[in-house]
């Protein structure tokens, strides 16, 4: 018996088919044939609806859970190059001597879903409420959010997004994709269309995929969206990470910023110029456009390695990009051998047992020598020990928020500080002054962690900024203050009777007061001194 509801928004319909009046989707409109039928009903609580998206790892189909009632998004492991479907059952099997690498990818796709589940409190990565298994394959259900894509939203705004309102978009989406780096989740497919923006105007991470189906020269068909893909991403053989998604968010960010589209990894081997107008150039701040560039680098040996430095770079602070620098430095230095001796005919714990003995003999050795020079005794030593039993002080983390980071790093470099503070990234923030810090981990009053790191965040002060002053100031002088200020200052001559050549004679559009968005760029019209006679 046909249903009533409408595939899409599981409305219900007059009729059997026909457009839905909610939701306008057209239920005549066939299923692909690979996917499961309309209506199907899958774990005995999950009714299928129509395929909302399809690549070489599976199926989305719109679904509604018959629990809730609610709408949710279903994807399906169904590898189309190594799997056929039993139209009868909707069971799925592979296809003869592919078996193996069936079953590899089967497992791939389990362990991405569930590590995916782990981030369920980051708001900006898509949920997973469930993962089953069911019809010889595997199951990841996701939370339904109404949204749009990024691309169709970016076009809806003109084809193009000001500096600071897709920075305020996109810095949680970058302070996510880090975090899912750091515990091994590359995401690889980072798009305008992986991007989705509900309906309060935040970004939203979807389109979860294994790494093989976004890699060419795998047994799976390659899903690599031209533009964005890294070049590493068209090797099976080269590795991808972090660094693959640096690329491609950049890639993006540079579609959001500008409309356009960079030319596909491995055409940009010959010519890596990004094509963007002057007059974009002109309303970006230059280390913007400079980090976009390190970021969008075609060969991962000359490219961003992180989304920490990146944010760093776009936050263009010269300190903070040092920091980061150390930071990787000491991550690359390879970690000490510290293998226990083999072979010699002894076992590995009698190795053991005899290094331990030897250096406590070495150090009751020195201990015996350094206490003899100062005419004490192990008994003196022990008088000058807490007793067995009582409490040690526990080092506490000192209150950090509004100190200059700067003057902290001075403190911890003096030894004021018996710790090491490690910086997150840069925010916004109307209440601490640039420069100044806005957040800490662990909070003030708290034990002092075991690796003794403290981790902050540093403001970069409000993101409004008031234009200064310009009475009886050169072009130089209000150019540095703009600079200094967070503006992007541009120049216009313009002939004066009254005022001196080089001296500033108003603002373009703007007044002295006004207040504007961080990195806008400010227009300054400036004497050229009197007029040539005719």
């Amino acid at each position: 018996m046909e249903s009533k509801l409408c595939a899409n928004c599981f409305a219900d319909l007059e009729a059997g088919g026909g457009q839905c009046p909610v939701c306008g989707w057209d239920n005549d409109k066939p299923q692909p044939q690979e996917a499961l039928d309309c209506y199907t009903v899958v774990a005995s609580r999950y009714q299928i609806g129509r395929v909302k998206a399809m690549n070489g790892e599976g199926i989305t189909y719109a679904a509604l859970d018959l629990t809730t009632r609610k709408l949710v998004e279903l994807r399906e492991f169904f590898p189309f190059s190594l799997a056929n479907r039993n139209k009868d059952d909707g069971t799925v099997t592979p296809v003869s001597g592919q078996e193996s690498a069936f079953d590899q990818y089967l497992d791939e796709f389990i362990d991405l879903v569930k590590n995916v589940s782990r981030l369920r409190e980051v708001t900006v990565v898509h949920s997973v409420l469930d993962l089953f298994e069911e019809n010889y394959t595997a199951y990841a259900v996701y939370e339904y959010v109404p949204s749009v894509t990024l691309g169709r939203y970016v076009e809806k705004a003109g084809g193009s997004l000001p500096w600071n309102t897709a920075n305020r978009m996109l810095q949680p989406v970058m302070s996510a994709l880090g975090l899912m780096n750091s515990l091994g989740i590359s995401h690889l497919g980072i798009s305008p269309e992986s991007l989705r923006v509900t309906q309060d105007n935040t970004l939203l991470i979807t389109d979860f995929s294994i790494k093989s189906a976004r890699k060419a020269g795998t047994a799976l068909e390659p899903d690599l969206t031209p533009g964005f893909a890294a070049l590493e991403q068209y090797s099976a053989k080269a590795p991808c990470g972090e660094i693959s998604d640096v690329y491609s968010f950049a890639a993006t960010l540079l579609f959001v910023l500008t409309g356009q589209v960079p030319q596909e990894a491995p055409r940009r081997l010959k010519d890596q110029r990004l094509m963007i107008s002057k007059e974009v150039l002109h309303a970006l701040p230059p280390f913007v456009v400079t980090a976009i560039a390190n970021a969008l680098q075609v060969r991962p040996d000359k490219r961003t390695t992180s989304f920490e430095r990146f944010k760093t770079e776009l936050a263009a602070a010269p300190t903070l990009v040092n920091e980061v620098d150390q930071t990787e430095a000491i991550r690359r230095i390879p970690p000490l051998d510290l293998s226990i001796p083999q072979g010699r005919g002894l076992p590995p714990f009698v190795w053991l047992i005899g290094s331990a003995i030897v250096t406590f003999v070495a150090l009751i050795i020195v201990a015996s020598m350094w206490l003899g020079e100062r005419g004490m005794s192990f008994e003196d030593l022990t008088q000058l020990l807490p007793e067995s039993g009582a409490s040690q002080a526990v080092e506490e983390v000192p209150n950090l928020v509004n100190e200059s980071y700067e003057e902290v790093l001075e403190k911890v470099k003096n030894g004021e500080y018996s710790f090491q503070v490690e910086v997150s990234g840069q925010e916004f923030n109307d209440t601490v002054a640039e420069g100044c810090i806005s957040s800490q981990n662990p909070f003030a009053g708290e034990p002092l962690p075991e690796d003794g790191t403290v981790t902050i965040t540093v403001s970069r002060g409000s993101a409004k900024r008031a234009l200064p002053e310009y009475d009886g100031v050169s072009y130089e002088s209000l150019q540095q203050v703009l600079s200094d200020n967070g503006f992007v200052p541009t120049r216009v001559d313009e002939a004066s009777e009254d005022v001196e050549a080089g001296y500033v004679l108003r603002y373009q559009d703007h007044q002295a007061g006004d207040s504007l968005d961080y990195g806008s760029t400010v227009t300054v019209v400036v004497s050229s001194g009197p007029a040539a006679a005719e």
